[in-house]
């Protein structure tokens, strides 16, 4: 047995075990958070410590959204469209993919302020984008940067405002097939983007840079039109 074999049966032990590994986790996140209210308390009139706790109760919030979106991946349930806070995503898929990109690929955020929820299923969106980016990534052997971003676009009717997410992907000198490289990897990616709610849209690609909108309908609208598109 080679190592891509060993690598393949590696892969698909944590798949088996990623729910139940989640799930531990979220039972850890729930102990953690139920603690933190007697924490506050004990705090209170410490203003150093009451700090540190409110740290922990960011951490904590983080992490138990990030597992419920990952839950509902998992469990491979019908998408569940709602309001998505796009920043707060994004600011998620960040910090997600900073380790994943192995410090080859820089890795900024920037949304547009004020921006509207979006109407999406949130895991599904989750796991999307940072399908995308690891596909742009691997496509980038020397390395290079990865940007993304949020804002509202005009529609062709009046009225019919959406989000755009964005993401602008720039190697560090050409790399040969450098679109076939991206869309090698992007046929499960493309599926995910569906079901969560968006349409993606290729807007540029050179030998060296390429950019993706994944375009939303905000939270007032209902979503499946524009996931059909």
């Amino acid at each position: 047995m080679g190592p891509i074999h060993d690598r393949a049966q590696r892969i698909a032990i944590m798949g088996e075990l990623a729910g139940g590994i989640l799930h531990e986790f979220n039972n850890i996140l729930t102990v953690v958070s139920g603690t933190i209210d007697i924490l506050a308390l004990a705090a209170a009139e410490r203003p150093q410590l009451a700090a540190v706790v409110r740290l922990i109760d960011e951490a904590a919030i983080r992490g138990s959204r990030l597992t419920s979106y990952f839950q509902t991946f998992e469990r491979g349930q019908p998408p569940r469209y709602r309001e998505v806070d796009v920043g707060s995503l994004l600011s998620d898929v960040e910090r997600l993919l900073r380790p994943t990109l192995e410090g080859r690929t820089e890795i900024t955020c920037s949304v547009a302020a004020a921006l509207p929820n979006a109407a999406a299923d949130p895991g599904l969106l989750l796991v999307a984008i940072l399908s995308v980016a690891v596909a742009v990534h691997r496509a980038m052997p020397h390395g290079g940067s990865i940007a993304l971003g949020a804002r509202v676009v005009a529609g062709e009717e009046a009225d019919d405002e959406h989000i755009a997410i964005m993401l602008d992907a720039m190697s560090h000198g050409n790399v040969d097939n450098f679109s076939k490289r991206i869309f090698d990897g992007l046929d499960m990616a493309e599926t995910w983007v569906e079901q969560s709610g968006a349409h993606l849209r290729i807007v540029r690609q050179t030998g060296h840079d390429a950019s993706f909108e994944l375009h939303l309908a905000k939270a007032s609208i209902d979503p499946e039109p524009l996931a059909e598109r």
